[in-house]
């Protein structure tokens, strides 16, 4: 494994051309003064891989700044910024925390040959301020470890869901009843994707009803504390629908076609393989209902809104990169 890191080194100074500046060091300007870069620090009293392992990851680290379009200094004498990298190997595993001026990350490698990849999404996330669990941004085709990957893809849950709550269809009154539903849910820690279908029955006014439904509905939810238990989510998506109500009058309304949706909800339970969320909707039509299922000439807008709790199922990602 040795051999693996060193060689890095060997092979970027035989594919610099002639004349060349050292890998991590800019040219000097006129006048010879330094450019003032990046600067890497490994403190060997905390660092437990070899010498010649940490000027492999000295390397690494540097070059991993330098794709981030930052100047790094290899020489260490002009420093416009500092970072202290320390690698804590138990068994195979190295545990690597990289701190400096725009803070501190910590991250994981179940090999040796994943450091490189491991350097470039915490660099990447001290940067630009992405947060390092999955999909939040630190990750690309190139930098993905052997833990995110099946094979070279970030892992992500699934979670089958059905629901049920209260809601209400407006159409010059609002027709309130039960609201049906269900779905599948696939995770990463910030983001889901939901395909669901959902159901909204007025009942509760003998001489004045209404019903809408969804399906398919394709959602998009962002999560606000992609790595804690329970999080507040937001999100929005589209679906075929249809809709019928009555108004106060009495007079029937009816139309069909797509449909936009806000979402706002709390899921819990997410480290587990059960689930439950409670989540608030807007159905909003970007149609207009006609009078007498379309025989009449009257016309009226007929968004739903709902309360719903939830409850799934599935199998969960326990794959995690602290951000700290």
């Amino acid at each position: 494994m040795k051999r693996y890191l060193v060689g890095l080194l060997v092979v970027a100074a035989a594919a610099a051309p002639a004349g060349a500046q050292p890998s991590g060091e800019a040219p000097p300007p006129p006048g010879g003064a330094a450019v003032p870069g990046v600067c890497v620090t490994i403190d060997p009293a905390r660092d437990t891989l070899t010498e010649q392992e940490r000027l492999a990851v000295r390397t690494l680290v540097l070059q991993a700044f330098e794709r981030e379009r930052l100047p790094a200094d290899a020489t260490g004498t002009a420093c416009a910024e500092t970072y202290a990298v320390t690698n804590v190997k138990l068994g195979n595993t190295v545990t690597v925390t990289i701190a400096g001026p725009r803070g501190t990350r910590t991250g994981r490698a179940t090999t040796l040959d994943d450091l490189p990849n491991v350097y470039s999404q915490m660099v990447r996330s001290l940067v630009t301020g992405a947060a390092m669990e999955t999909g939040g941004g630190t990750t690309d085709r190139t930098n993905v470890t052997r833990d995110q990957a099946a094979p070279r893809r970030v892992a992500a849950d699934n979670m089958k869901y059905a629901s049920l709550g209260y809601g209400g269809i407006v159409a010059g009154r609002v027709s309130r009843g039960g609201v049906f539903g269900g779905g599948y849910r696939r995770e990463l820690d910030r983001i889901a994707l939901d395909i669901s279908m959902s159901f909204v029955v007025g009942t509760d006014d003998p001489n004045s009803d209404g019903a809408t439904f969804a399906i398919p509905r394709l959602l998009f939810l962002l999560y606000q504390d992609p790595l804690q238990d329970g999080s507040m989510y937001y999100g929005g998506g589209v679906s075929y629908g249809f809709t019928a109500a009555d108004d106060k009058e009495g007079d029937s309304y009816a139309g069909a076609g797509m449909q936009g949706h806000l979402v706002a909800g709390y899921e819990a339970f997410r480290s587990s393989t059960l689930r439950a969320f409670v989540q608030l909707e807007a159905t909003l039509p970007f149609y207009t209902s006609k009078l007498d299922f379309g025989s009449g000439s009257g016309s009226r807008y007929t968004p739903t809104f709902s309360i719903n709790l939830g409850f799934g199922w599935g199998k969960s990602n326990t794959l995690r990169v602290i951000n700290d």
